[in-house]
């Protein structure tokens, strides 16, 4: 199950909600009514804000869209209203259940009950890239709680901290230098941990493990992709078009000198033969010298 929240007070195109979103979460085909085949990947459970700021026309391009997909929604309802948040109040399916009353912040409300939900999601909506305060407020709590935040307007792409200018992300985990110059993990709040003699050694073999496969990675992987490079440079070499060797000239008599010529697979070229024998593998031709 995949719980996905909106929010934004831009304005989007109806088409790229439906296009963008049946893509995303593989909705069947529509109908002749107009409404969507459910997904056969996700089952889908949508949460929409409603009230005179909040309900924008992109938040009812959004709920037009769960309304033909047939979706169950949920709505975060301030107590005030616009002329599409009547429609939004007015197709849930049990009002007392599905509308939750008095949500005087629907961005952090819409933002805690993701939280508790499963697999959440929260969509936002911009223009040209930016987020009007409330939404901007929502997306940068959302990542601080780890959830996706994606922007409906662009096509569902990604939004990180760099979207977000006006917010500060939270302070990375601190590193310090261990003996030896190797790097540890330092968890200020945290209580310190005493480890028996073999709990000790387990995490000894553990890290041993660790280093010995990092052994194998650099050592016998590198070694065989260089071979395997050689294979593909030489595979390449055979696909290349290769320039027929020009012919005689008609009428003329005594046959003329030539040289050996080497066809080079890195730069694609023929290239004059050098002295001694020619490795098996390579392809050579003959020209007038």
């Amino acid at each position: 199950m995949v719980t996905l929240g909106i929010l934004g007070d831009a304005e989007v195109a109806g088409d790229l909600v439906v296009d963008t979103l049946n893509s995303h979460f593989s909705l069947g085909v529509e109908d002749r009514e107009g409404y969507f085949a459910p997904s056969d990947r996700y089952e889908l459970h949508v949460l929409i804000p409603a009230g005179e700021a909040a309900t924008s026309a992109g938040i009812h391009s959004f709920w037009e869209w769960a309304v033909r997909c047939e979706l169950p929604y949920k709505v975060l309802w301030d107590e005030t209203g616009n002329e599409r948040t009547d429609d939004i109040l007015g197709n849930v399916d049990n009002p007392e259940d599905d509308i939750f009353v008095n949500c005087t912040d629907p961005d952090l409300g819409m933002v805690e009950r993701l939280v508790q939900a499963d697999n959440p999601m929260l969509l936002v909506l911009s223009s040209e890239g930016k987020f009007d305060e409330v939404t901007a407020a929502a997306a940068a709590a959302a990542l601080r709680e780890g959830m996706p935040v994606h922007d409906l307007s662009r096509m569902l792409l990604e939004v990180t901290w760099q979207h977000l200018p006006d917010h500060e992300p939270p302070a990375e985990t601190a590193m310090e230098v261990e003996a030896g110059g190797q790097m540890a993990l330092v968890v200020s709040d945290a209580p310190d941990v005493t480890l028996t003699a073999g709990e000790a050694a387990s995490v000894n073999r553990a890290l041993e493990e660790a280093e010995t496969f990092l052994d194998v990675l650099f050592g016998d992987v590198v070694n065989q992709a260089a071979a395997l490079r050689q294979t593909l440079i030489h595979g390449r070499s055979l696909l290349a078009p290769k320039p027929e060797a020009p012919t005689e000239p008609k009428g003329e008599g005594e046959p003329k000198k030539t040289r050996l010529e080497i066809f080079n697979p890195d730069s694609g070229k023929w290239e004059p033969a050098g002295r001694g024998r020619p490795p098996k593998t390579a392809q050579t031709r003959r020209v007038p010298a």
